[in-house]
């Protein structure tokens, strides 16, 4: 998988960021409702975890695959900042691609 540069210009979606508790979710669901949009919420990449090659998303994979949670818990500082990070790249490519089907099929705004 290649996670350089990703450069995508969406007319009808909105990103909501913020802290922990901040009110992101709450924000993004009345929104949804006002503008009769569609939330997106979070980890909505997740209902593509099961089908997700190894090879191309290790990152996300990673735990589908334990053997035994013990291989989670002995990780390193640096291998868990770069499984973070991982992570994080590969999210990012699963929901540009979710995106950019959900934008091609309505015209509906995406939060």
């Amino acid at each position: 998988m290649e996670c350089g540069k990703i450069v995508v210009k969406f007319e009808n979606v909105y990103f909501i960021n913020g802290t922990a508790y901040a009110g992101k979710s709450t924000m993004v669901k009345l929104l949804a409702e006002k503008y009769d949009g569609i939330a997106c919420e979070e980890n909505y990449q997740d209902r593509l975890l099961e089908n997700l090659d190894t090879k191309e998303f290790p990152n996300l994979t990673y735990t589908r695959d334990l053997q035994d949670w013990g291989e989670f818990v002995r990780r390193t500082p640096d291998e868990y900042e770069a499984w973070v990070n991982g992570v994080t790249k590969e999210c990012t490519v699963l929901e540009i691609e979710i995106l950019k089907d959900l934008v091609s099929r309505t015209k509906k705004k995406y939060l």
